[in-house]
This record gives C-alpha cells, sequence and structure tokens, in this order.
C-alpha cells in the first residue's frame, strides 16, 4: 500500500461543496506544495489557496491534514474542501494524479481502514450497510455494528470456546489428573452458553432480513375505488391521474417513498374488473402480475358502493393473508354494509383518501404488516449473511460438542470438534 489514493468523498455533480480525500506517504507533500502549509498542526482546518503544478490557483479551499496512525485508514491524510463545481472538483484530481496520486478503486479507503488495523471485517461491511441502508433502524443497526457490538459478541464467543479448549487440552496433557465431575459441568456450560449466542445471531439475522428488504406495497381494487387519490395523498402530490372515468389508470404508476424510517416502493394500479378494451386488458393482467410480487396488498374499496365480489378471484394470488389489508375508502360519504363479504381474516382500514382522514392508520398498519414492529426494531447488532453462514457452522459444531461432553466422550474428538469451530 505504497501508493497515494485520492477521491471524491462526496456526491458527484453540482453543489455547494465538495470534499476530497487522499491518504497515503504524499498526502504531507500535497499540503506543502499544493496547499503552501509546510507544518500543518494536524486535525487543525485551514484555510489555503490550492495551486496547480504551474502555480495557478484553482480554488480557495479548507483543508485538514491527518497524521500516520490518527486517521481513518491509519495512514497520513489529508482532506480537502472546495467549492462544488465538478469542473473546480476534476481539476484538483486531475493535478493531484499529475503529482503522483492514484484514483482510488471504490471502497479502497475502508479496505486500508481494515488492512492497517483500524477496524475489523465486521465494522469495514457495516460501513457498506450504512450506505445502502433502506431505513432508519438499518442504520441503527449499521452504526452499531460500526461501534464495535458484534464485534464484542463475536469475541465473548471465541474466548468461551478457547477457555473450553484450553482445559480440555489440560486434561490430555495430564491424563494422570482426575477431571471431575464439576470440571466437565463447567466445560459444558461454557459451551453452551457460546452455543446460546449464536443461536440468538442466527435468529437476530432473519429478522434483521426484513430491514434490508426493498418493500413493494400495491394498490388494487376496482376502478373509481380512490386508489389514485389515495397513491396521491400518500405520495404527497398528485403522481397519478384522478379522474371520474373507469379505466383511467391503464398501466401502474409507482413511487419510492420513505414512512418515518421505512422505505417502501408505493404502486398504483390499474382498476380491476372484466374488459373488453384491449389497453386497459393489459394493464389488469400487469396487476395481477405485480400482485404476486409484492410484499403488502391494500385493496382499495369505496365504501359507499356494495363490494365487488369478482375482487376475491383476482386477489386470490399468492398472498399470504397477513399481507392483505382492505382500505375502506370515501368515509365521508354513506356507508355501504359490505364486510360479510370480505376475505377472510382480512385487515380493515377506514380513510378518506379526499379528505386525508385515517391516513396516519393506515402508514401504521404498512409499517406493521413489513415486520417493522418491536420485535424487529429491537435488535442490538445487524449480522448480515456472510455472517450467518459462519455462525451456523459454528453452531453446529457447538451441539455437537455438547451432545460429546454430556456423553463423556474422548477428548481428544471433541477438541478437534471445538478446533473448527
Amino acid at each position: 500500500m505504497s501508493e497515494t489514493i485520492v477521491a471524491l468523498a462526496t456526491p458527484a455533480g453540482d453543489s455547494a461543496l465538495a470534499t476530497i480525500r487522499i491518504s497515503g506517504s504524499l498526502s504531507e507533500c500535497f499540503t506543502r506544495d499544493a496547499l503552501s502549509l509546510p507544518y500543518p498542526s494536524p486535525r487543525h482546518s485551514y484555510l489555503a489557496n490550492y495551486k496547480s503544478n504551474d502555480a495557478e490557483v484553482i480554488d480557495q479551499v479548507i483543508c485538514c491534514y491527518y497524521e500516520q496512525n490518527k486517521s481513518f485508514t491509519n495512514e497520513k491524510m489529508l482532506e480537502i474542501s472546495c467549492h462544488g463545481n465538478p469542473i473546480i472538483v476534476q481539476k484538483i484530481l486531475s493535478d493531484l494524479v499529475c503529482r503522483g496520486a492514484r484514483l482510488a478503486e471504490p471502497g479502497e479507503f475502508t479496505k486500508r481502514a481494515y488492512l492497517n488495523g483500524k477496524i475489523d471485517l465486521v465494522q469495514a461491511e457495516a460501513i457498506a450497510e450504512m450506505i445502502s441502508a433502506k431505513s432508519l433502524h438499518a442504520i441503527k443497526l449499521a452504526r452499531k455494528n460500526l461501534d464495535g457490538n458484534l464485534s464484542s459478541i463475536i469475541s465473548r464467543v471465541q474466548t468461551g470456546i478457547l477457555k473450553v479448549r484450553a482445559k480440555l487440552e489440560a486434561f490430555v496433557d495430564f491424563p494422570e489428573d482426575d477431571i471431575g465431575s464439576e470440571n466437565y459441568a463447567e466445560i459444558i456450560s461454557l459451551v453452551s452458553e457460546s452455543q446460546l449466542i449464536t443461536e440468538s445471531l442466527i435468529d437476530s439475522s432473519n429478522r434483521r432480513s426484513i430491514l434490508d428488504k426493498n418493500l413493494r406495497v400495491i394498490l388494487v381494487g376496482a376502478p373509481n375505488a380512490g386508489k389514485s387519490t389515495l397513491f396521491n395523498c400518500l405520495v404527497g402530490f398528485d403522481r397519478s391521474i384522478v379522474s371520474d372515468i373507469p379505466g383511467t389508470t391503464r398501466d401502474y404508476v409507482s413511487k419510492s417513498l420513505i414512512f418515518d424510517d421505512l422505505e417502501i416502493e408505493l404502486i398504483d394500479t390499474a382498476g380491476l374488473r372484466e374488459t373488453s378494451d384491449q389497453l386497459e386488458s393489459l394493464g389488469v393482467d400487469n396487476t395481477v402480475e405485480l400482485i404476486e410480487q409484492s410484499d403488502m396488498v391494500i385493496a382499495v374499496i369505496d365504501s359507499s358502493s356494495p363490494y365487488p365480489s369478482e375482487l376475491n378471484g383476482l386477489l386470490s394470488h399468492s398472498i399470504a393473508p397477513e399481507s392483505f389489508v382492505i382500505v375502506e375508502n370515501k368515509s365521508d360519504l354513506k356507508k355501504h354494509n359490505n364486510p360479510e363479504k370480505y376475505p377472510n381474516n382480512a385487515g380493515v382500514i377506514t380513510v378518506s383518501a379526499k379528505n386525508k382522514v385515517g391516513i396516519r392508520d393506515l402508514v401504521k398498519k404498512i409499517k406493521e404488516v413489513n415486520g417493522f414492529g418491536k420485535e424487529n426494531t429491537a435488535l442490538e447488532f445487524s449480522v448480515n449473511l456472510r455472517h450467518k453462514k459462519s455462525l451456523e457452522e459454528v453452531n453446529a459444531h457447538l451441539l455437537n460438542a455438547t451432545s460429546l461432553l454430556k456423553d463423556q466422550q474422548d477428548d481428544l474428538i471433541i477438541l478437534s470438534i471445538l478446533k473448527q469451530a
């Protein structure tokens, strides 16, 4: 890692400010030569003119130098904040490359932090998870991993296994010493404790997967039930065309939304009905296909009209009962008695999309259906698929070791199993 790397740390494009990050031995040289700061105090901000190799002032910048072993990568580092015009940014990047730096590969700063011992692999993964998180809860979990929560739990498991191995190796090396029932009970207790911890981590991985999904919520129903009005109400502006003419929406319209801390893709679809119009019929077919691909189906009905019972047949496409909700829209009008015709076990929410009544209850229901209850939001760490696979292997070895210990099998066999854990 002798090369000095450079990259834009902020998103590309027009902005008020942009931050350029440099890591490597040349950082100190750039501070002296490009910024005219021969002896910068580490971790202090300086206002300086950035001068190119040919002494041209490119921009007035704020810079901060970090000494070795006290930076994110554990190398000498320099951060330059310039104006966010892409032309200025590119000019500075090009000049730094001319001075000997190399453009960093994606994730290379984090890679260097890991290779230089600044963070462990779990923390390196947590940085990527924070960037790609789909909800505030997922961000919080990644933050906890970055703080070392998961690493400390895994360390407890490793320590417990090492203690057991040390005791068993002592028994193997000194067979004349009597192990005794108390020692065996202690060893079994240590293995069981480690095994229970791994099981809890595996369980948290199963619940955590909900927080990582691109959740898809679809609005379906008969024409003129108010799907598009409800869609626009949830989105916050008119994204779908609202009309009294049946069949106005012939293709689906989607929008990514964040409800408090839950990100979803909300989809407004063509009205479900039998039709001879070829284009509208294609829209209905698309809706049926989308139903099968969605995490939650919201059937919007006009509560002032009889329930369109033909919806039950169209809505029978691979929908789990807990993922299906009926929204009785137009609560501001006289209600027609419908509940006895609803599908069994369907949750019901009453709203007036036109008057924005009952929307909070619907949003709460969307979060509940998609797993954002206390059980999933109380997780203390984030266990990804790589972690889960490794933990399942460890758990299998620990279960095997526990069984052999209880049967007082040969210590060498148990040791060989624990060495694989």
